[in-house]
């Protein structure tokens, strides 16, 4: 039997379902807090299992490393002791938690070039100084993070958002052994778990990335995504057509100008559906109407945006307030897939009027 098309009587604006996070006081942060526990005793199990997965070639590089001076320093005082090796220029200035040195930069690109074992072996410690400084850096990002959307906690760091450099290369046809990029994401439960992320890397010329969503959630969460394009279109759409998220993460280079809302909501729609392609039905999902008017948003299997960054964008004096901004127009496209995959009490009651 066909699900029942339309929009529901009384259902939900976009705009009334994201108030709740308007009205802090009204939300049960205790059941939040007790969902949250819940899942990341979840969490806790699957990164058991996925260390228990580590390839030959990460221990390699964990079992094998040289001793040296920086063994048993913080990253404080790896980056205190950088010497300059890898031909960092004097106006680079020093190391700042709130911004990338250049030389960060430098030694991936010096990494792209020399994608083994035995290069990275021996620029051990310019790498360590290069993790540390964006270590830091991304430590300040999760602090502003909490001011932009109070449902991320701090967590540590290394063990909960950080991504590790060493490729999975066991069913990879590309077998160079590291990522030439280093990258974070944040969530209710950091990079692991069901909530929808933020997420940030950074690679040299100009291919640094920062976007959020949910990619390739479970089948029951994309159940749920497409219950609510079915019955409540507009949420999502009200969201991928306001102003600055269409500006950041789906204006194909025109610019809004005077072109008419129905334009700008195809194309919105246009980069929204290009940008999650891989993985989507060919075909109507079960019990949707191959004719249904937003078929094309049905058939998607990941609601993720994301935008590049430049090189300049990234080593600017205010880099971190740029990429905080660009997150606070995430927030609501994040808060809006949140509540429909992992709805929380305390905010259902609060965005239904309940105190």
């Amino acid at each position: 039997m066909a699900v029942k098309r339309g929009t529901k009587k009384g259902s939900m604006t976009a705009s009334r379902r994201l108030s709740a996070k308007t009205k802090p006081r009204s939300i049960n942060k205790k059941t939040t807090v007790q969902r949250t526990r819940r899942v990341s005793k979840r969490i806790s199990r699957i990164e058991e299992e996925e260390n228990n997965k580590e390839t030959d070639e990460e221990n390699y590089e964990e079992n094998d490393e040289e001793e040296n001076s920086h063994d048993e320093l913080d990253d404080d005082e790896v980056l205190s002791t950088y010497s300059g090796e890898s031909g960092g220029d004097d106006k680079a200035g020093g190391y700042a938690d709130n911004t990338l040195h250049p030389d960060t930069l430098r030694f991936l690109k010096d990494l792209a070039k020399h994608n083994d074992r035995d290069w990275f072996h021996g620029h051990k410690d310019i790498y360590k100084i290069a993790l540390a400084d964006f270590k830091s850096f991304s430590s300040t990002l999760q602090e502003e993070l909490t001011q932009v959307d109070w449902t991320v906690p701090i967590l540590p760091l290394e063990r909960h958002n950080l991504f590790r450099i060493y490729r999975d290369i066991r069913f990879s046809s590309s077998k160079v052994p590291f990522k030439e990029y280093f990258s974070v994401a944040f969530s209710r439960t950091g990079k692991q778990g069901l909530y929808a992320k933020y997420y940030l890397s950074i690679q040299p010329g100009d291919q640094s990335f920062i976007g959020g969503g949910l990619w390739h959630p479970e089948a029951t969460h994309v159940s749920l995504m497409r219950r609510e394009i079915d019955q409540n279109p507009r949420g999502l759409k009200d969201i991928l057509v306001s102003r600055d998220f269409f500006a950041n993460f789906l204006d194909p280079g025109a610019g809004r100008g005077r072109t008419s809302s129905k334009h700008i909501e195809a194309q919105a729609l246009k980069g929204f559906l290009e940008r999650n392609s891989e993985g989507a039905l060919k075909t109507a999902p079960k019990g949707y109407d191959k004719e249904h008017p937003d078929i094309d948003l049905l058939r998607l299997k990941s609601y993720t945006v994301g935008k590049r960054l430049k090189d300049s964008e990234v080593l600017l004096p205010n880099s971190m307030e740029f990429i905080v901004d660009v997150l606070r127009t995430l927030e609501p496209f994040v808060t809006y897939l949140n509540s429909i995959v992992m709805p929380d009490m305390g905010v259902t009651a609060a965005a239904n009027g309940g105190g």
